[in-house]
């Protein structure tokens, strides 16, 4: 038994050295295989550890300082004329003043026709010196030939097809109001001149700009708008010396100056030569510059704010000077004569509005669509309603000789009384037109349908 346990225990240890010592080979390897380089493909394989993202360095902020912040406010008030208790801000009166700005800037030409009339009957001094050195007659050269640089005869042309609505629109402006101005010389406005002004305006053509800028506005056809400004223009120069002795008739002149001056015969002919060398010789040579002058048309139109300021600028001044020669002779005119004139003037525009919208109405002028319906009767409402003031200023200048100055001085005051009026007028009905446009569309949107709403 001694001898069989020596054996099993000299087995066993020599089996557990065995073991560990090949437990040392395999750890040996094992450490010589983590000591030798990684291949290639296999350093490839295994991405390096990523280093962490660098924070960004903070800055710190600086603390706003009151006391330089207030110190600068004060002086920029104190700058402006204003302290902390001074009236009104600074920023207030630039307000007010921008909102001047923009109210002349937009009605520039009433602003300069009521101080052409404020001038010249209160001082009629400089108003006489400049009728001396013959401006009225380079300001209606100049008016004209504006007006014919300003002149788009290509937009006009894509009217032509709206045939109808060409022929009403001359047949009112050329012979219908004209009609109704031998009623308007009648009314009973003192002195007599007062009247016949309102004749002549029923008498001339349509406006030259206002009208189309109206339309404009409106949504309405342009180019319609434009076809009977330039139409009625050209051809009112050879109808209106056929009209004006009728009108003069009417208005009792006639009789007063063959009274004062011996022969009040307003010949048709000769007159229609003087209108064609006033209006439409200028007109022909400011179109013609437009229309053939290389680059013209483009810089022209880069500077209609421009040449709308000097077109009213020399269209004042003929008022002006008109006034003053009234001013200075014995002819006058009281406030119950101006207030008489100016409610006439209103009603004879209101009047023109009324029989062009009925007409329009009753001859269903625009075509069965209720879109362009409305754009071609606004156009000819509007332009068949608006008269010209250059056309009729030039008219009673040329008439001077005939009629006495007086006279055409106290003439002239309807005249831009009636040219007040529209703009007025036109102005608050352009903005009641397009409400009631947006009420409709407002109406139709939730459950459709609807007609025409065209006035």
């Amino acid at each position: 038994m001694k001898a069989l346990y020596k054996t099993s225990v000299s087995a066993g240890a020599r089996l557990a050295h065995r073991g560990g010592a090949a437990h040392a080979a395999s750890a040996a390897a094992a450490s010589r295989r983590a000591a030798r380089p990684l291949a290639p493909r296999q350093a490839r394989s295994i991405p390096p550890p990523r280093a962490p993202p660098a924070a960004p360095p903070r800055t710190p902020r600086p603390r706003p300082r009151a006391a330089p912040v207030a110190a600068a406010a004060a002086a920029a008030s104190a700058a402006d004329g204003f302290g902390a208790h001074g009236g009104l801000p600074a920023a207030r009166l630039r307000g007010a003043l921008a909102r001047v700005a923009a109210f002349v800037e937009s009605q520039y030409l009433p602003i300069a026709l009521v101080s052409a009339l404020a001038l010249g009957a209160a001082y009629p001094g400089p108003g006489l010196e400049a009728a001396k050195l013959h401006v009225p007659a380079l300001a209606t050269f100049g008016i004209f030939t504006v007006q014919g640089l300003q002149l788009r005869r290509r937009e006009a042309a894509a009217a032509l097809t709206m045939r109808r609505e060409i022929a009403y629109g001359l047949a009112a402006i050329l012979l219908v109001t004209p009609l109704l101005g031998l009623l308007v010389a009648q009314l009973p406005l003192q002195p007599r001149p007062l009247a016949f002004g309102l004749g002549v305006v029923c008498a001339v053509p349509t406006a030259l700009a206002c009208g189309v800028a109206f339309v404009q506005q409106l949504g309405g056809n342009v180019s319609l708008a434009l076809l009977l400004t330039v139409a009625s223009n050209i051809l009112g120069i050879f109808t209106m010396p056929f009209v004006l002795p009728h009108v003069m008739a009417a208005a009792s002149i006639a009789p007063q100056a063959a009274a004062g001056a011996g022969a009040a015969v307003l010949e048709p002919l000769p007159f229609m030569m003087q209108l064609c060398q006033t209006i439409l010789l200028p007109t022909a040579i400011g179109a013609c510059i437009r229309g053939f002058v290389p680059g013209a048309a483009a810089a022209i139109d880069a500077r209609r704010k421009l040449m709308s300021y000097l077109n009213a600028a020399m269209l004042a001044s003929v008022p002006w000077m008109q006034i003053s020669k009234t001013a200075s002779q014995s002819m006058a005119v009281d406030a119950a004569g101006v207030a008489a004139t100016a409610a006439a003037a209103v009603g004879v525009h209101v009047l023109f509005l009324l029989v062009n919208t009925a007409a329009c109405r009753l001859l269903r002028l625009g075509g069965p669509d209720p879109a362009a319906a409305r754009a071609a009767r606004r156009a000819v409402i509007i332009a068949s309603s608006v008269k010209t003031l250059p056309v009729a200023v030039t008219v009673l200048t040329k008439l001077g000789p005939l009629l006495g100055e007086a006279a055409v001085g106290v003439a002239m005051l309807p005249v831009v009384l009636y040219q007040l009026v529209q703009i007025m007028w036109e102005s608050v009905m352009v903005s009641r037109w397009l409400a009631g446009d947006r009420a409709e569309e407002g109406r139709r949107a939730p459950g459709g349908g609807g007609g025409c709403g065209c006035a």
